[in-house]
């Protein structure tokens, strides 16, 4: 029994570790649906991280908006060059931008046959990933701009809490 409790009590502080939020409204586009997926090691339980996918749409301009986040070191980190390579390979330069959005490194991805993709690297466990054929450029980097900010918000206010 005792072995019970702690598991449980080991899950709701291994729960309580990513605590990034994706807004239920971000402008004029509403959540209209989403999940999240647990990364846990089968054999040990081991607590990896987590991918939060939401689905976002607005009214007027009609559009769809996806956000990716993951959190954790099972998610891995997002890799961003210092600059993209002008020769033909993996990486065309007239396929790929980066720059920093909100201090954080991103690359933004610009495919005929994709939506288009914002990838901003948070920190070394964490990647915002914002994708949508709505949306250009500036409004993607809006969008991101407002999610770190109200990020940034929740973690001065449990800084000055602990203070």
């Amino acid at each position: 029994m005792k072995k019970f409790f702690a598991l449980i009590f080991i899950f709701i502080l291994s729960s309580q570790a990513y605590a990034l939020e994706l807004p239920e409204k971000i402008y004029e586009w509403y959540l209209t649906g989403g999940y999240v997926q647990p990364l846990n090691l089968e054999v040990t339980s081991e607590d990896l991280g987590r991918v939060i996918y939401k689905t976002y749409k607005r009214d007027a301009p009609k559009g769809t908006l996806e956000i990716i986040l993951t959190e954790g070191t099972g998610t891995g980190s997002l890799y961003v060059p210092d600059e993209v390579k002008k020769s033909k390979g993996l990486m065309p330069a007239s396929e790929y931008k980066i720059f920093e959005v909100n201090g954080k490194k991103a690359i933004l991805e610009n495919q005929s046959y994709l939506p288009l993709a914002l990838a901003v690297c948070v920190n070394d466990d964490v990647v915002l990933t914002i994708e949508s054929a709505s949306l250009n450029q500036d409004e993607l980097i809006k969008i991101a701009e407002e999610i770190l900010s109200s990020w940034n918000f929740i973690k001065d206010q449990e800084q000055g809490s602990n203070s």
